[in-house]
């Protein structure tokens, strides 16, 4: 097996370049739709730049994980983090836009969360990266990329200024905090078929992304609520404010409201998350890779290689092919780390279960080799495991 993890000079320079493309995504996706909505909020190639630049996005975060300094790595997912939202941000600016220049007059805001159904799919694009994120490079990472949501709340905040939010800093705090909440939730709550996806079948992963999507959708109907609040421009004070008589006045359409745009969030979040695990677990399967937790909580690649048999010249002699070597080599390794007590409870037992199945494939499949001096080892890794977390 060849572990992605260890660092050639070749690796370090072939890891520098997905990075260096992922940040220069990153900036044309500040710049990019900032001129757009700018200059033609209404024009209908909009859309199209924003959902290349997110999709673009979404295949260049997947090799951050190549960057081995963990403060860079931080540093480019809150930037590209950012650029994503940033997007999204652009995208129900432009919603908004559009409908003022339809309608000059139009107080009707609660229309850009129940009747257009684009910025939600860019949204949902934007968790689904989230996801993704998490998925390849560990749930830590994703919670900081998607603490960035901010920047859907900040593109209009740059755009028009604190105007925006009826010159209110405490609800733009507010809505800045919701965003970034919502797709730092999705990880939170998908934490389980992000650590162990093969533990999951479709219809448990289906059911577990479409309850999740529930709360979050509680989230995003607040968000909306508050931001259609902000827009209309708020005259009433506490003094004059009844909530049962709003509620008495709107209830029926704060219903309306909340079914339909609920449904506009979690229709598209649900089946671009549910994807993205299949799309997943199909890409480590075609090539051939494996992942595992290490020692520090990360996730770790490993490429399965075709053994083949073969002999090597050796002192004039020739040594016959030994299956057992590397797993040999492997058992070792760990059986060292165990022993500086750096390694925990659970990261310990998920490894032990992996060197098993590796040892016992091995032992089902060669009859030659050191096959004796693996199942030692392997005992005696699972002796020291018990003894030492009694």
């Amino acid at each position: 097996m060849k572990n992605d993890n260890n660092v050639t000079d070749k690796q370090t320079i072939h890891g520098a370049i997905p990075s260096i493309v992922v940040l220069i995504v990153a900036f044309l996706g500040l710049v990019v739709p900032y001129v757009i909505i700018w200059g033609d909020p209404v024009a209908k190639y909009k859309i199209i730049v924003f959902v290349a630049l997110l999709i673009t996005s979404a295949f260049g975060v997947s090799n951050v994980r190549h960057v081995k300094d963990n403060t860079i790595k931080s540093v480019i997912y809150i930037f590209i983090g950012f650029t994503v939202f940033w997007i999204i941000g652009a995208a129900y600016t432009g919603s908004y836009l559009h409908l003022k220049i339809l309608q000059p007059e139009n107080t009707q805001f609660f229309k850009l969360f129940t009747s257009d159904f684009v910025p939600v799919s860019l949204f949902a694009i934007g968790n689904t990266i989230t996801v993704l994120v998490a998925l390849v490079d560990g749930r830590k990472n994703g919670i900081i990329f998607g603490s960035m949501g901010l920047g859907a709340i900040m593109f209009p905040i740059v755009l028009f200024g604190l105007e925006f939010v009826d010159s209110r800093p405490d609800m733009f705090l507010i809505l800045a905090v919701l965003w970034a909440f919502m797709p730092t939730l999705w990880v939170r709550l998908l934490t389980p078929i992000i650590n162990d996806p093969s533990s999951f079948s479709v219809e448990k992963r289906l059911f577990k992304v479409f309850k999740s999507s529930i709360p979050i959708a509680l989230i995003y109907i607040i968000v909306g609520l508050l931001m259609c609040f902000v827009l209309m421009g708020s005259s009433t004070t506490l003094g004059t404010f009844s909530l049962s008589m709003f509620f008495e006045d709107y209830g029926n359409e704060l219903k309306l409201f909340a079914l339909v745009s609920g449904y506009y969030f979690i229709l598209p979040n649900v089946i671009l998350i549910t994807s993205i695990f299949t799309a997943y677990e199909f890409a480590l399967h075609a090539f051939n890779v494996r992942r595992e937790i290490a020692h520090d909580g990360t996730f770790v690649y490993l490429t399965e290689e075709k053994k083949v048999e073969k002999k090597v010249e050796q002192f004039g002699a020739k040594k016959e092919y030994d299956p057992f070597e590397e797993i040999i080599k492997e058992l070792k390794d760990f059986k060292k780390e165990f022993g500086k007590g750096k390694i925990n409870r659970i990261v310990a037992a998920q490894k032990i279960g992996t060197l098993r199945e590796q040892v016992n494939f091995l032992n089902s499949k060669y009859d030659i080799g050191s096959k004796a001096k693996a199942i030692e080892l392997l005992k005696q890794i699972e002796r020291e495991s018990e003894f030492a977390f009694k």
